[in-house]
């Protein structure tokens, strides 16, 4: 009993012991090698130092920034996304291009796809070394031109409603008014699944008539 008050004795001691220690200004904190953060006196307590984060004076460039600088609008503006070029790329696509009939633009669609098809199933087809080649490629270019549209319908019916107007913006983001994208109607989407199937088939036709019917020089074939 009489060992263990002792101890506590001594403890009682040496934290008054070390409380009436001062750290002399000059002192330098270990681990820190900066010579500006000195100790400073605080009426008879412990040291203090602060740390201060100098701002650069010099403005850094960002490259990536939220689009027209409103975060809220949750797009960024970047060199790809932002530059002219790819701008007027994107607005010459037909999904873009609103003042168009989504009719003809469907068409559009659909012919760039049927005629590209065509090659990738000649060549790479089950009959691909017979000489039925091309007109199985054709007949399954075809089949996928009908299954796509399809799908484009089931999306139709499953996105919009008879008689609902368009769920495109009618505002830039620049705040200027604008008509409705079309396309985004029971409407304008069905005339863009017909279009695309027209399209399609048309493509198809177009590319097997110039590789098998005109039977041109073609390098592949």
């Amino acid at each position: 009993m009489a060992t263990a008050m002792a101890s506590q004795v001594m403890q009682i001691k040496s934290m008054r012991a070390t409380r009436g220690t001062v750290v002399s200004p000059s002192t330098t904190p270990r681990g820190l090698g900066c010579s500006g953060l000195r100790g400073r006196q605080q009426g008879g307590g412990f040291s203090k130092f602060t740390v201060r984060a100098i701002q650069s004076d010099k403005q850094t460039y960002q490259v990536i920034q939220p689009l027209n600088g409103d975060p809220f609008i949750g797009s960024l503006e970047t060199p790809v996304t932002s530059s002219p070029l790819i701008a007027w790329y994107l607005s010459n696509l037909p999904a873009y291009r609103t003042a168009v009939n989504p009719l003809l633009r469907g068409i559009e669609v659909g012919l760039a796809h049927g005629f590209l098809l065509v090659g990738p199933f000649v060549k790479a087809g089950p009959l691909r070394d017979t000489p039925y080649a091309g007109a199985a490629g054709s007949l399954a270019a075809g089949g996928l031109i009908t299954i796509l549209s399809i799908c484009l319908t089931i999306y139709g019916i499953a996105s919009f409603k008879e008689g609902e107007e368009s769920t495109a913006p009618s505002l830039t983001l620049t705040g200027r008014k604008k008509v409705p994208d079309q396309l985004q109607t029971a409407e304008g989407w069905a005339k863009f699944t017909g279009g695309f199937f027209f399209g399609g088939v048309s493509g198809v036709i177009w590319a097997y008539f110039l590789l098998y019917v005109l039977n041109l020089p073609y390098y592949f074939k």
